[in-house]
């Protein structure tokens, strides 16, 4: 082991992390009895009678699409995928579909509603269904006041895409509009308002908006008291699920002692998997999630190592052993970045093997490929840092779409998926889609934009403000507006990717969409995924108290 006084001399970039926040989360847990037969029975009767509803709203199809948007807000619309794609089928095809919408019966709140479900599942109707909410110069309609309306409108046109001005209008429209609705509103529609602000639902964790929702819909009058109980006992059921999965990946963690091993680095295994969970919630995902929230985890400490801990020399013998992928950690390495090594090679040998044995050869190739890109691309950036170069933005940007770690989460998030990613799947994430590209940029530019100041109280590699100020010349203030300018535009793109015809089976394209959505939530504010007290309430909601039915 190196001794202290060695250590003490070896000049490390060490980060002062806040530390994790969680080591009594499941002694917290409350007991519940959602697990229980008699409760999954009627679970089961209440979602019988929820299809028969939705098979009944078809003969409205605008109703039907109202009916859709509340199941997948409460939850609970995996449970009837096959139906609603059908009906999503016909509905769209309806030749006069648009003049339908145009019907002045309909309202600003049913027109919103159907034009985000229908590009929520991939179908591009056209913008001009707002037009008649517009006077002739262009100006959205100034008695357009209903909360409702304005709700249903700022997040509809979150899913815009390049040249759709009048979304972008509407954004400015709504925004200004709910801000001021906000006060005038009942209590539980002032909530929705606030959080709505905070994480549009288009861009939120589904999970989060889904127990937010309930919420909201338990208080609207009318409601269904059908489909309250059915969201409730299936939030519960998962919950319990979800509990499980978090306790097996806390054990993982404590078992391996990989904490005092890599002391240097975060323990974030409780956020890790809140960043599994925002990439899918469903059942049949269990192991998948628990994969994730190991590999996030494994890819921390990785960030870690490079970031706040090795030296250049260290890292340039970590990086040519990844490379190499030797079975062994080279000398040379302190003893926690060996043992660290012979964690993470351990553990993508072992997943490799798992995924032959679901008879998918030739995935590992590519998730060992992702994982030694992650590598380059943060000794690219030590190298940087060791030289005091701060690269210029476009030479930046390209190392970036790697050292993000979103190509190697989701080829991990993909391992899981024994249903449709195959090799074909690892083999066009390989070749960085354009919609990969786009998510990549958001969590890069994102993340950079929040840590700017933490980085800055030590010796960090240049940021892409840092880069953009060196190449265009200009302040802080204009660097940052810049490339939040740039994160904006690049949602159009990926917008524009999750529209059909599809490039891939949806499933794939939503877990890359889903991962997006969760660097929305963790870093749109601030680094929350470092310091875990800003998603605090949303652990606690999602896992630590279940909801009284």
């Amino acid at each position: 082991m190196e001794s202290l006084s060695a250590e003490r001399e070896t000049k490390r970039p060490l980060a002062d992390f806040p530390a994790n926040i969680w080591d009594d989360l499941l002694t917290s847990f409350s007991v519940s009895d959602s697990g229980s037969d008699a409760y999954k029975e009627k679970h089961s009767v209440l979602k019988g009678q929820v299809k028969e509803m939705l098979m009944a709203s078809k003969a409205n199809p605008i109703e039907n699409l109202k009916f859709i948007d509340a199941l997948c807000r409460l939850g609970v619309s995996y449970h009837f995928e096959k139906d609603i794609e059908d009906h999503l089928n016909m509905v769209f095809s309806i030749r006069d579909l648009n003049d339908m919408i145009d019907d002045e019966k309909y309202d600003l709140s049913t027109v919103g509603i159907v034009f985000q479900i229908l590009r929520q599942f991939g179908y591009k109707l056209s913008v001009d269904v707002f037009e008649r909410f517009k006077y002739e110069n262009g100006k959205f309609k100034e008695y357009l006041g209903d909360a409702k309306g304005m709700l249903s409108l700022y997040e509809a046109a979150h899913w815009n895409t390049r040249d759709e001005d009048i979304l972008d209008e509407a954004l400015v429209f709504s925004k200004s509009r709910l801000q001021v609705l906000a006060s005038k509103s009942s209590p539980h529609i002032r909530e929705r308002i606030k959080n709505t602000l905070k994480h549009p639902y288009p861009r939120g964790i589904t999970r989060i908006e889904t127990r937010q929702y309930i919420s909201y819909y338990q208080e609207e009058v009318p409601h269904d008291e059908t489909l309250l109980k059915f969201a409730k006992l299936d939030f519960n059921i998962l919950q319990l699920l979800h509990r499980e999965e978090l306790a097996y990946a806390t054990r993982w963690y404590k078992d391996l002692k990989i904490g005092s091993k890599a002391a240097y680095a975060r323990n974030r295994i409780v956020e890790c998997y809140l960043w599994a969970l925002g990439t899918y919630f469903e059942p049949q995902y269990s192991r998948a999630r628990i994969l994730l929230t190991i590999t996030i985890q494994l890819l921390t400490i990785l960030d870690d190592t490079y970031d706040a801990y090795g030296t250049i020399e260290e890292l340039d013998l970590f990086t040519d052993a990844l490379n190499r992928w030797l079975p062994t950690a080279p000398e040379g390495l302190p003893d926690n970045m060996k043992c660290f090594y012979s964690i993470l090679v351990d553990f993508y040998d072992k997943l490799e093997e798992e995924i032959e044995k679901d008879g998918r050869p030739g995935c590992g190739f590519h998730l060992k490929k992702s994982i030694k890109s992650l590598g380059s691309s943060y000794y690219q950036e030590a190298k940087w840092s060791n030289e005091d170069y701060i690269a210029m933005f476009d030479e930046y940007k390209e190392n970036g779409v790697f050292s993000n770690g979103y190509y190697t989460a989701v080829a991990a998030a993909f391992a899981g998926m024994t249903d449709v990613c195959k090799l074909d799947a690892y083999e066009w994430i390989s070749s960085q889609p354009k919609v990969l590209i786009a998510s990549e940029i958001i969590t890069r530019f994102m993340d950079d934009i929040t840590s700017y100041e933490f980085e800055h109280k030590r010796k960090h590699v240049g940021t892409a403000i840092d880069c953009y100020m060196k190449q265009y010349g200009v302040s802080v203030e204009k660097a940052t507006k810049e490339i939040e300018r740039i994160i904006t535009e690049t949602w159009k793109d990926l917008n524009q990717e999750l529209m059909r015809p599809y490039s891939t089976p949806r499933p794939i394209l939503m877990r890359i969409l889903n991962l997006t959505r969760v660097t929305e939530v963790f870093y749109k504010y601030q680094d929350s995924f470092t310091n875990p007290e800003f998603l605090k309430d949303y652990v606690v909601s999602l896992f630590a108290e279940s909801i009284p039915v």
